[in-house]
């Protein structure tokens, strides 16, 4: 949901500021939810512009400065780059460029703009200037380490797939020219001997063509598999090393979209375009043949090329701005699809089938309209090219026939023209294919590109092995927001230090901080201020192997993999042998549920593990940790879904294999805060007390409140 920020970077765009979208999205800290107008107002001010907003009618929108920006359709924002009485040009960031007439606009439109008007600090702001530059080089950058690198390794695969292809073509053009021989040397003539020598020469074109074709598209095959396997592996690679922020700002329906997009990378690499992309390069070679043949047909031919070009350049960008609304339109559909079926338990429970059911369905008739209205452009635009190819064809015959008939042409020279004449119009229908697919195919980088331009986890070349156990923990002068821009701190001035082997136990009321310390301490969020030190090492300067291996972390929602059960808990330690795995098990009290079931540790628990109770996936999650060796371990309320008696067996379990090492839990439960060896108490963001069970029992605080209302439960 960055159609805000993306309004802006469009705006800027026409000032002559490119590629900083993708900035203004992190600047502006983007979520799922996407940014207001008085962030976005924020953000162009600090660019240079002079910022204002209004709620208007359509007549005083006339009057504004554009480009600016429009509040649209309740949740959107598009540029309005030209107005008149009757129509509207809009720039949609999400699907391009089109126009809509004054009716049709003010039923999507609020009245609500955003003016921007250009300062002379926007044409002086260097570091905007040197921004875009570096946006560029970054994107440069990108270029060069996944898409050539990956070109590069099948460099001479991909050499022999284009020298082929070009045999294949040429081998197309010597055709025509065998059968100008065929019907003015050997027919004319009575030339049997060249007949016979024309059919061995025949043979050897028709079989060097079905030699070649398999020769290519065996090896186009290998090309794409290898293509997709390093390319894709290289982008998931880095998605699943970006920082926890990234994946806080996107929801699931983009990573469907993102990677759904190989797919259309697939497509891009087979025959058909590849067939199609150089015979449109020997375009150029196939007219100037023609024209060696007769200049006044071939003067028709050049004429229908370039009219033929500019009915698809000119109607082209509705067709495509018809697909984005239908590429949108099918994103929504799939999103109220994926709510009613992940929440499909709710649903059924309120008993809100119906209103789902009515929700997706008037989402998808949208859609299928989106489609019917592309359909219609691309009918429109399939006539118009079809009645120009009826057209030439019809004068190109006759004309030829005519010269033909005046003498200007021999018999064979005519079929050798049309034969040609084919070719041209082959590779000028292709452009067509060609057109709409590398623009599609633009569009699918961008967005591959997004992801590679996010910087990954960071890195450091400290390791395990400065971080001794056991481990202290010290934070000094601590705070965190979420989101930068923001005035409020999610935490703020903690100062905490935690002696090795220490039970910490977290305490208080929702949206007090709890769960955002134990992340950061856990390094989920590394833009915090402050220091978090273990054994005198910014947590920040770890390398991402040491922090994983001294860290251990049980969630609120322990998600499980779509695997068996065994591998779900080897998870905890890849290395483990089947003897430690049934130990760690039989630790978190998994036993009971391996000898129930026929297929014991290889019972596959299914997506997420809903073949699971709450409570059995928690103790997946403790087997996990007991087959693990952290030197710190946290517990988010892990034992929230377990019966008293199953979260006093589990936390005596583990408390006795790591007696020595520290444990920090976030609890609400009485037994488990009186064996801490200290107590945190949290309130909006900071901790407002600490001590044993005992000492702060008695004072006054949030604390005693807490345990009044516990026990008054």
């Amino acid at each position: 949901m960055d159609c805000g920020t993306t309004a802006l970077a469009m705006i800027l765009k026409s000032y002559g500021f490119f590629n900083v979208r993708h900035f203004l999205s992190q600047e502006a800290e983007v979520t799922t939810e996407g940014v207001d107008l008085y962030t976005i107002s924020e953000l162009a001010e600090g660019f240079g512009f002079e910022t204002d907003g209004y709620q208007m009618g359509y007549d005083h929108l006339m009057e504004v400065q554009l480009p600016c920006i429009a509040h649209y359709e309740g949740n959107h924002f598009v540029v309005v780059y030209r107005i008149t009485k009757d129509k509207v040009c809009i720039a949609d960031p999400g699907v391009g460029k089109y126009t809509l007439d004054r009716e049709g606009f003010e039923k999507k439109w609020n009245g609500i703009i955003l003016a921007l008007n250009p300062g002379p600090e926007l044409f002086q702001h260097n570091e905007l200037t040197e921004l875009a530059r570096e946006m560029r080089e970054r994107r440069q950058g990108i270029w060069k380490a996944y898409y050539l690198s990956t070109l590069r390794a099948s460099c001479g695969l991909l050499l022999r797939i284009f020298g082929i292809t070009l045999l294949l073509l040429q081998l197309t053009l010597v055709l025509p020219f065998i059968t100008q021989i065929i019907l003015d040397e050997v027919l004319v003539n009575q030339n049997l001997r060249l007949l016979y020598a024309i059919l061995l020469a025949l043979l050897l074109v028709f079989g060097s063509q079905v030699l070649l074709s398999y020769g290519r598209n065996v090896w186009l095959a290998d090309f794409r598999v290898a293509f997709e396997r390093n390319f894709f592996s290289k982008f998931f690679d880095h998605l699943i090393h970006l920082q926890q922020s990234y994946f806080d700002r996107h929801s699931r329906e983009d990573f469907i979209t993102r990677f759904g997009d190989n797919v259309k990378i697939r497509n891009a690499m087979n025959p058909t375009v590849l067939e199609s992309l150089i015979d449109f390069a020997f375009l150029p070679l196939y007219l100037l043949v023609l024209f060696l043949f007769n200049v006044q047909l071939s003067l028709v031919v050049l004429a229908f090329v370039i009219v033929y070009m500019v009915v698809i350049v000119s109607l082209s960008r509705k067709v495509i701005h018809l697909e984005n609304r239908v590429f949108t339109a099918k994103n929504k559909t799939l999103a109220k699809f994926l709510d009613a079926l992940l929440g499909i338990q709710s649903v059924q429970l309120l008993g809100i089938e119906k209103l789902q059911f009515w929700q997706w369905k008037n989402s998808y008739t949208r859609g299928l309209n989106q489609v019917v209205d592309a359909s219609k452009m691309q009918i429109t635009l399939n006539t118009w090219l079809n009645t120009l190819i009826f057209a030439v064809q019809m004068v190109i015959y006759w004309l030829g026939a005519f010269y033909t008939f005046q003498g200007q042409l021999s018999i064979g020279s005519y079929i050798a023209y049309t034969t040609l004449f084919t070719l041209v119009l082959r590779a000028t229908q292709n452009l067509r294919q060609l057109w709409f697919f590398f623009t599609e195919l633009t569009v699918t980088f961008d967005r591959l590109n997004d992801v590679f331009a996010e910087p990954r986890r960071p890195r450091s070349s400290v390791g395990k092995a400065d971080l001794e156990s056991p481990v202290a923990i010290r934070m000094q002068d601590l705070r965190f927001k979420y989101r930068p821009r923001d005035d409020h701190y999610n935490l703020k001035d903690v100062n905490l230090s935690i002696a090795p082997g220490e039970f910490v136990g977290i305490v208080g009321r929702n949206g007090s901080g709890k769960t955002t310390l134990v992340k950061l301490l856990a390094n989920f969020y590394s833009e915090y201020e402050g220091e978090i030190l273990l054994n005198g090492t910014e947590l920040r300067q770890l390398s991402q192997r040491a922090w994983q291996r001294t860290f251990s972390f049980i969630p609120q929602d322990v998600y499980l993999f779509d695997a068996s059960l065994k591998q779900n808990i080897a998870f905890g330690n890849p290395n483990a042998t089947d003897e430690e795995i049934f130990a760690a098990a039989e630790k978190a009290d998994l036993v009971g549920l391996v000898q129930k079931n026929f297929t014991g540790f290889n019972l596959m628990i299914g997506e997420t593990g809903v073949n699971l109770s709450g409570g059995e996936r928690l103790k997946v999650a403790f087997a996990r940790l007991f087959l693990s060796n952290p030197d710190i371990i946290i517990l988010d309320e892990a034992s929230s879904a377990l019966d008293v008696e199953t979260e006093r067996l589990l936390m005596d379990r583990v408390h006795e294999q790591f007696h020595d090492k520290t444990i920090i839990s976030i609890a609400h439960r009485l037994h488990t805060l009186r064996t801490a060896d200290k107590i945190l108490v949290m309130d909006q963001g900071s901790i407002v007390q600490q001590g044993t069970h005992e000492h702060l029992k008695d004072q006054p605080g949030v604390y005693q409140t807490f345990m009044n209302s516990y026990i008054n439960v």
